[in-house]
């Protein structure tokens, strides 16, 4: 019985000894995940404000690298004579780039990364869609207009000419009777083609330091160049025109008969005779067989007066339109041009040998119209022309006696770059055009081109609407994706 008690005892000890230890047990592992808890803790809290100082700091490069971007596109665009279509545009996205500065300069980082983004893509598209209609040639078409045709150097075919497409060395351009083209070279030469002309696009000559080089087959080829010299060559005679210079060279192919001139800058004309003339500021020289006349002076270019330039004519209260501009001492006579388009193809109205520095037109519809005037002085030929301007025929009749036609309205081209979208498109002369709610310049000839910038991912819609004078209105969509960038 004791042995039992005994052992009792001896078991019971034995048991609370065992608790004791198990307790003890259970306590150290608990602080040990307490401070394995702490650690981890501490070491979160590290990382997460590690990677706040990341973030902006990220932020800080992400907002100088789009400013940057941006001010770099702004100075590669604002000396290309090609983003006067995008003038609004353009100056939107340095307006963007801009405000990016102000909002980095007042912490506003992750504002100024925000709206320097939207500048930067802007700006980006324009120079891609500029660089894209005009790399790849020797040059291309900045505006066709009219009866316009090209044939590549290794065909026979001649094919339509649209604006935008390339021209390579021995490339041919040809215009009718009612046509006429704007071509921009990669030296930025800047040539018209007139109507009823003919050019061969050559090759610059590097070693004789000529710049780009033109072969005019007939008719009439006026230029500007920029900071590269340039050859014209007509079947007779060559030209030479220097840097900063803007000129004009005409072949009669049947007397074959050259006349070159400088309105402004410097030329040199010579003949495979070796007969050289240089020429100043509104001078001109004729070349006939292997002679080349003496250099004589042009007739100065007229002042237009009136009206002033996108006056608005209201034909309710006149059937006419009179214009006027200053006369031109010397002159025998002048020539004055009407029309609907920049190039002045298909005018209203063509009169050459006016005595009076004056004119009356009537008013047969409505629209917007470009004008233009030069002075002749007697065998020595017409002189540079003047200044265009621009006139817009409207009508405040009362309602119900006007028209009730929707204007014409074609979208050519939609052009992506992410989100950002270029719209080109024409409609009548004188219409107004809205871009998703968006007013957009359109040109004298109906043409327009607008950058848009759409927000969200996935499909969307492009409208445009079109209004003109009646209050008449014609709807255009276009379905695009959005893609984030």
């Amino acid at each position: 019985m004791d042995c039992v008690l005994i052992d009792c005892v001896r078991y019971i000890a034995t048991m609370a000894r065992k608790r004791r230890i198990g307790w003890y047990s259970i306590s150290l592992d608990t602080l040990r995940g307490w401070g394995m808890f702490l650690i981890l803790a501490a070491l979160v809290g590290a990382a997460f404000f590690a990677y706040r100082y990341w973030e902006s700091r990220a932020l800080e490069r992400r907002a100088t690298e789009l400013i940057a971007e941006g001010q770099e596109l702004v100075e590669r665009l604002q000396g290309d004579g090609q983003i006067v279509q995008f003038a609004a545009d353009f100056a939107s996205g340095r307006d963007l780039v801009r405000q990016a500065e102000g909002a980095y300069a007042s912490g506003d980082v992750r504002g100024a990364v925000e709206v320097g983004k939207q500048g930067r893509n802007i700006l980006a598209a324009i120079l891609s869609y500029v660089e894209r209609k005009g790399a790849g040639g020797e040059a291309h078409f900045l505006s066709v207009q009219g009866d316009v045709e090209f044939r590549p150097r290794d065909s026979s075919d001649w094919e339509t000419a649209r604006r935008g497409m390339n021209l390579e060395s021995g490339d041919h351009v040809r215009t009718s009777g009612s046509g006429s083209a704007q071509i921009m070279f990669s030296d930025g030469t800047f040539y018209t083609v007139n109507p009823n002309s003919a050019i061969v696009v050559t090759r610059r000559s590097e070693s004789s330091g000529t710049g780009q080089a033109v072969k005019i087959a007939y008719g009439l080829l006026n230029l500007f160049t920029q900071d590269n010299p340039t050859r014209i060559e007509t079947p007779e005679a060559a030209a030479e025109v220097s840097p900063k210079t803007e000129a004009f060279v005409a072949y009669e192919e049947k007397s074959k008969r050259s006349r070159f001139g400088a309105v402004r800058g410097e030329m040199k004309v010579s003949t495979p005779e070796g007969l050289e003339r240089r020429l100043g500021d509104l001078e001109q020289v004729t070349q006939e067989g292997g002679l080349l006349s003496e250099a004589r002076s042009l007739p100065s270019p007229p002042t237009l007066v009136t009206p002033a330039d996108n006056r608005e004519i209201d034909a309710s209260r006149s059937d006419e339109v009179g214009l006027a501009w200053d006369p031109v001492p010397g002159a025998t006579g002048y020539e004055l041009q009407v029309g609907r388009n920049r190039l002045f193809v298909d005018n209203v109205v063509e009169d050459a040998g006016r005595r009076k520095n004056s004119a009356r037109l009537g008013i047969r519809g409505e629209g917007t119209f470009l004008w233009r005037v030069a002075a002749e002085r007697g065998d020595e030929g017409r002189g540079p022309w003047s200044a265009t301007r621009i006139f817009r025929i409207t009508s405040f009749r009362k309602s119900g006696e006007g028209d009730t036609t929707p204007p014409e309205l074609t979208i050519d081209d939609v052009d992506r770059y992410g989100s950002i979208f270029i719209v080109e498109g024409r409609t009548e002369a004188g219409a107004s055009v809205e871009v998703n709610g968006e007013a957009v310049q359109v040109n004298a000839n109906g043409t327009f081109t607008k950058t848009i910038q759409l927000v969200g991912e996935g499909w969307s819609f492009i409208e445009v609407k079109a209004r003109d004078a009646w209050g008449n209105e014609a709807n255009r969509r276009r379905r695009v994706f959005i893609e984030s960038q």
